[in-house]
């Protein structure tokens, strides 16, 4: 009876949160270790993992973009009738695009990082 309880608990917080991530977040500590010219495109997968999405320009170039999102319910939203009119959520995105070169060095990086808080009224 006491892990069915245990188990009723851990379920009903992560119902209660309300919260989402995905993908692969990319720290700015961690770009310090991917050097132009040097780190090729198998160090970057290496360290990283498999990115989102990949593209392939026409000039020979490759582009490994690394995105994350996270979301998560103000505390607010679980106050019954309140929470329709107070509650919201809060959000934060990044993305990180590599640049490869026709022999797969890096050429270069974007990081982008973005937060945002949507209220219901």
């Amino acid at each position: 009876m006491i892990h069915a309880a245990r188990i009723a608990t851990a379920l009903s917080v992560a119902v209660l949160t309300g919260c989402v991530s995905m993908g692969t977040k990319v720290k700015t500590s961690q770009l310090a270790q991917f050097h132009k010219g040097v780190t090729t495109e198998a160090q970057v997968e290496q360290a990283l993992g498999k990115p989102q999405s990949s593209t392939v320009n026409s000039n020979g170039t490759t582009i490994l973009v690394y995105t994350y999102s996270h979301a998560s319910a103000d505390a607010i939203d679980y106050v019954p009738i309140v929470g329709l009119f107070a509650g919201g959520a809060k959000g934060e995105q990044t993305a990180v695009a590599f640049t490869f070169d026709k022999s797969g060095t890096l050429q270069g990086y974007t990081a982008t990082h973005a937060h945002q808080h949507v209220h219901t009224f």
